[in-house]
């Protein structure tokens, strides 16, 4: 008897020991916000090369003489 009870106190440490706090909602969004900050730094700096690439390519056209290749609008068509 005595060792049972023995046995269940120390199984009630054991899995009290193994619980962790978990973080405040102020923490959660602090971790939130720096996450959500780098995402948004990392795709302003891949928008600024695709922007320096697509200038660049367009100085480099430009040089050539060759005009900028504009899209031709779709026919119009009177169906009705």
């Amino acid at each position: 008897m005595r060792s049972s009870i023995l046995l269940m106190a120390c199984a009630a440490m054991v899995l009290l020991g193994g619980c962790q706090a978990e973080p405040d909602f102020d923490t959660k969004f602090e971790q939130q916000s720096r996450d959500l900050a780098a995402k948004a730094r990392s795709i302003d700096t891949d928008t600024e090369k695709q922007l320096d690439a697509a200038r660049e390519a367009e100085r480099a056209r430009a040089e050539l003489g060759k005009p900028a290749a504009a899209p031709t609008p779709a026919p119009v068509t009177n169906a009705k």
